[in-house]
């Protein structure tokens, strides 16, 4: 026959019942159920034993009770024997309840807790230590940010500051894929899990990044640690310990250009609409990003100057790129008042189409090769690397590096000669419309 459940009617007021046996103490809850949408009494026995915490659950009280009473004993012949210590170890353990009474912990959950926090230190380090080393680290009156709001903060910071948009992108884009990555606050993430993150870190076409990326991205990183460290999000430590990740290497790759009759190939299968886009990063060396800017009242063809803002500059320095006779013949018969150069809505669908008209060549695209191009060759016909490192945007040593004795300066002559055919070849750099009325 199946025991038949004590009602649920007992009252409530009537529990916690306690055991007692010295200094011994075991209590009795009710803890009702419901089965079947009926509810029944159920009731737990609860008392520590060697730092555990021990439940039972009984659906008849006098068995809870002869359970208690049996625990309880146990409990106390354990505390009889603690009075078999030295009166120097009673006093210890007197004192160690005192100590453990405020906050209501039982001393062997508290020698429990404390041996597995031993357990995960290094060898000679302190408890105290690693809890003073967390409290610095995580302040109690610290204002609390995820990463996610830290790099918006960040981000609204710069563009208060007057950074460029295209600056503000590079950081939104980068650091946007960062905070996905940790939805944590910020004070959490540590230097190791920022090196794992470098790491792991593809392209969007799921390759490994390569370390020039994955240093750009550690700048970013470090600057947002540094940014935060000053709102006192996090501490001095912890922006340090990201300071101090070292960058990957820099990989030497050789630069990509094209030949005077690739450009020719390029410029002539081109749709018209791409031709002066094409020739600005042929012949003037903007790059794609900041050709996908521009827009017609920037380039002064009367002037032979084209002005690439500070706004539209990658580098968010304003610099003036002469333009040659070759590039004003391939502009003037495009030329216009104002209005945007670029024919798509971004910079990757332009360069995106700049890629379809090589493959119908049967050519690879380089990206930035026009860019690439421009350099090599100009630094080859001029041989003054800081004139052409003023025109490009690019830091003389950089040019150095990379572009040094790439091309001959014949090759350099070949392709600033290049015109456009037929009758465009005659073209002379006229003024606009609106000026010419």
């Amino acid at each position: 026959m199946k025991a038949k459940r004590s009602s649920p009617s007992r009252k409530a007021d009537e529990f916690p019942k306690s055991i007692r046996e010295g200094s011994a103490e075991v209590k009795i809850y009710l803890t009702p159920v419901t089965v079947g949408g009926k509810d029944y009494a159920q009731f737990t026995v609860s008392y520590y034993l060697g730092g555990k915490r021990i439940r039972q659950r009984f659906s008849d009280l006098s068995k809870a009770e002869t359970e208690a009473q049996a625990a309880v004993v146990k409990l106390s012949n354990a505390d009889h024997e603690a009075l078999k210590l030295s009166p120097s170890d009673r006093a210890a353990y007197v004192q160690c309840l005192d100590l453990l009474r405020p906050w209501g912990m039982p001393l062997s959950v508290a020698v429990t807790d404390y041996v597995a926090a031993l357990a995960k230190l290094p060898p000679g380090a302190s408890l105290v230590e690693a809890v003073a080393d967390y409290a610095k680290r995580h302040p109690a009156n610290a204002p609390k940010r995820t990463v996610t709001e830290a790099v918006t903060e960040l981000i609204e910071d710069r563009r208060a500051a007057g950074c460029s948009e295209v600056h503000l992108r590079d950081m939104q884009t980068r650091l946007g894929r960062f905070s996905r990555a940790f939805q944590v606050q910020l004070s959490t993430v540590s230097a190791s899990l920022v090196r794992d993150y470098l790491r792991a870190l593809t392209t969007p076409e799921g390759k490994p990044a390569k370390n020039r990326t994955k240093r750009n991205v550690l700048r970013l990183i470090s600057a947002l640690f540094h940014f935060s460290r000053k709102r006192g999000f996090i501490s001095r430590e912890l922006a340090d310990e990201i300071a101090e990740i070292d960058a990957p290497k820099s990989e030497h790759t050789e630069i990509g250009i094209f030949s005077p009759a690739d450009i020719r190939a390029l410029l002539s299968t081109a749709a018209p609409e791409l031709v002066a886009p094409m020739a600005i990063g042929a012949f003037a060396g903007l790059r794609t990003a900041e050709i996908a800017r521009l827009d017609w009242s920037e380039i002064k063809l009367a002037e032979r100057v084209v002005i690439v803002g500070a706004a539209k500059s990658k580098t968010a320095s304003r610099r003036v790129v002469p333009i040659t006779d070759n590039l004003a013949a391939w502009l003037a018969p495009y030329a216009r008042q104002s209005g945007s150069v670029n024919p798509c809505t971004s910079d990757a669908l332009l360069s995106n189409r700049f890629s379809r008209v090589a493959d119908r060549l049967g050519m690879v695209w380089v990206e930035n090769g026009l860019r690439h191009s421009f350099v090599s060759y100009r630094l080859a016909v001029t041989h003054d690397p800081a004139r052409v490192a003023n025109e490009a945007g690019h830091s003389p040593s950089m040019l150095h590096k990379n572009y040094k004795a790439l091309v001959t300066e014949a090759e350099g002559k070949d392709w600033f000669a290049i015109m456009p055919s037929g009758e465009a070849a005659d073209v002379l750099p006229m003024p606009l419309a609106s000026e010419a009325a």
